[in-house]
């Protein structure tokens, strides 16, 4: 599994995952009691993007993200738009398939798409949506 490949956003992190064979089912393990990242969330969705959808970048106030791609293949992308960061205002794009999941640290705005087919994700979020937390909306970010 990749784990320990520097990137260049601070606090970013991607992992391959592993998937275990069954008799008649596939599982595939999102997190586990042992992996430093359960801790830190809340609350979870599945997503379902189409390719070609209008996407926006979003940047999550109080919120640390966690994606998981199940099926597909999506773009992700993200702008550090944290001032104390070291990696303050650094892009970084990764194009993936299934399965693979990422890290997206609060304040660093993020948007994902889908490539060619449908892909199917789960977000876990230390946060639901908040109306006193206001995520910013980047309009447009996603294509330059």
């Amino acid at each position: 599994m990749e784990t320990s490949r520097p990137y260049p956003i601070h606090d970013l992190h991607v992992q391959t995952l592993q998937s275990t064979p069954g008799d008649k089912h596939l599982r595939l393990t999102l997190l586990t009691r042992e992996d430093h990242l359960l801790r830190r969330f809340g609350a979870a969705e599945a997503v379902h993007l189409e390719p070609e959808a209008p996407v926006a970048m979003v940047v999550r106030e109080v919120a640390d993200e966690l994606w998981t791609l199940v099926e597909g293949r999506v773009e992700f992308i993200w702008h550090d738009l944290r001032e104390d960061s070291p990696t303050f205002d650094r892009w970084h794009r990764l194009e993936s398939a299934a399965p693979i999941r990422v890290l997206v640290p609060f304040g660093v705005a993020f948007a994902t798409r889908a490539v060619d087919q449908p892909a199917l994700l789960i977000r876990l979020m230390s946060h639901a949506p908040d109306p006193a937390h206001a995520d910013a909306v980047i309009e447009g970010s996603f294509e330059e």
